[in-house]
């Protein structure tokens, strides 16, 4: 098939499963990821945490706003902080529902997209892969448009204008396949990964194998097996931008990267990022149905 950059970049599929698909498996998680934080939220963001809000200040630009400058400027009309905590919470899950049954989505996730940036910046401490991750795949629902189908707004709104939606598939899609090729990138250069020593840290990290305590000792007997895992790794990611666009190994790249997430997930107990990489990994690319993508 002759390779056509217009009918790559433009060209209507008429393909609403990926989105459909994305909305509700990332309306569930963000939901659930949110849930998951709410016996310690008190401790973590409130302004007298574990970190005061005044120490993580420090580190965040006056002009960005977040929850301690949230809960400073409602004390400025008398509005406990223990209100305006859990009103954050109430309004955050019921946001995360609407994206899940699509109710007005791209509002919703505008706002919600305020709500998860104004908790991470005031967090910074806190933050990591998921949250940043959590903020893009937000970003990607208030681009995109996901109200066509199997959504609240769609049921009552029989006149919606249809509007093409590769060029936002296309945007997704290549940005996910730059970050996997610029981690590979990124391990290649330096001599942990390719020998190793990167694994063997991740494996043994204090935080890392807590859940199922797999018994890791025999490999100190055979460093080949992570030598192999750390080539394994670079090569996943250093070559998913070439092999997860062709027709004949897209699936098996997208076993291997998956199954690599679920090894992360397993061992390291990374399991909110894990779910999340998989959620964009099967949103971009496993819903490609007779699209000029090889």
């Amino acid at each position: 098939m002759k390779f056509s950059g217009y009918n790559f970049l433009f060209k209507d599929s008429k393909n609403y499963d990926w989105i459909i698909f994305f909305r509700i498996s990332f309306g569930i998680f963000i939901l659930l990821h949110f849930i998951s934080i709410l016996p310690d939220f008190t401790a973590l963001f409130s302004t007298q945490g574990v970190i005061p809000s005044d120490i993580l200040d420090v580190y965040v630009p006056n002009f960005v706003i977040t929850l301690p400058k949230i809960i400073s400027y409602f004390s400025d009309y008398g509005i406990s902080e223990a209100t305006v905590l859990l009103l954050f919470k109430i309004i955050y899950i019921l946001l995360s529902v609407f994206v899940i049954v699509g109710f007005y989505p791209r509002t919703v996730v505008f706002v919600l997209l305020f709500f998860q940036i104004s908790l991470v910046k005031g967090s910074i401490f806190y933050a990591y892969g998921v949250d940043y991750f959590t903020s893009m795949s937000l970003f990607y629902l208030l681009l995109i448009p996901s109200h066509y189908k199997l959504s609240v707004h769609a049921f009552f709104n029989n006149q919606i204008k249809r509007i093409n939606i590769t060029p936002y598939r296309r945007l997704f899609q290549l940005h996910l396949t730059l970050v996997y090729f610029f981690s590979g990138f990124d391990k290649v250069l330096g001599f942990n990964w390719r020998n190793g020593e990167s694994i063997w840290k991740a494996i043994n990290l204090p935080s890392a194998n807590q859940d199922f305590n797999f018994d890791f000792s025999f490999l100190t007997d055979y460093p080949i097996i992570l030598v192999a895992l750390g080539w394994l790794t670079i090569i996943i990611e250093m070559f998913y931008p070439v092999f997860i666009w062709m027709s004949i190994s897209r699936q098996f790249w997208l076993f291997l990267i998956i199954s690599m997430h679920l090894g992360i997930a397993l061992v390291l107990n990374l399991y909110f990022f894990s779910t999340l990489m998989i959620i964009w990994n099967i949103t971009n690319f496993y819903f490609v149905k007779n699209e000029a993508t090889h």
